[in-house]
């Protein structure tokens, strides 16, 4: 399958204007808040319930992957605090892990530190931007 690039999207006003939007909103306001929802700390009985939800929608998705994984190359666009792309490293896949918020990546990046080995951690590439940036990549 080939994935081509709409150079017509990413330069549109409204894009620039809601991604800026995005990363104005988490790394400004927002990334604390993240930190504690995606960590084991106490939270509010609403954002429990969001937690809740999160941990439920990851293991769904880790749910129909086998749990040997090594050699799988994926993508974790919006990656956010990492807990997908942990998981995955962990059964062996490299992981490409990009979010519009730099703050949440690097909040994602010393978390693997923190939960993985060090090879497990080298399975993971952290990217802060746009993934839709044609300079990074394909």
């Amino acid at each position: 399958m080939t994935i081509t690039h709409d150079a017509t999207l990413t330069t549109s006003n409204s894009y620039r204007r809601r991604r800026a939007e995005l990363m104005q909103y988490f790394d400004a306001t927002a990334a604390e808040t993240w930190a504690r929802l995606t960590s084991d700390a106490p939270v509010s009985k609403v954002r429990e319930t969001v937690r809740n939800g999160r941990d439920a929608m990851r293991g769904l998705l880790l749910g129909w992957l086998p749990e040997d994984i090594a050699g799988a190359r994926i993508l974790d666009a919006g990656c956010g605090t990492g807990a997908l792309s942990i998981e995955l490293a962990r059964r062996g896949a490299q992981v490409l892990a990009i979010d519009v918020a730099r703050s949440l990546v690097e909040i994602a990046e010393k978390r693997s530190r923190d939960q993985l080995t060090a090879d497990e951690a080298g399975q993971i590439g952290w990217l802060a931007g746009d993934m839709l940036d044609p300079t990074l990549g394909r």
